[in-house]
């Protein structure tokens, strides 16, 4: 992976690497390159969704613990 995306940048590279593969006239071996680009892409998209959902439920749970006392 060259460079750390945000999100949105890893989606919007994701869309066109889904775009090439779909396109008939991709040749084989830039299918492969791409689909590897794109599981690293999805992997990295994941892992800032977990960490995402991590942080919400970091907040929601300070935001019970403050409404306790």
């Amino acid at each position: 992976m060259s460079k750390n995306l945000n999100f949105e940048e890893a989606m919007k590279e994701l869309e066109v690497i889904v775009a090439k593969i779909e396109n008939e006239e991709t040749p084989l071996e830039e299918i492969l390159e791409l689909y590897e680009r794109g599981a690293e892409l999805s992997s990295q998209c994941q892992k800032i969704l977990d960490k995402t959902q991590e942080k919400l439920e970091n907040i929601q749970k300070q935001a019970e613990l403050s409404e306790a006392k």
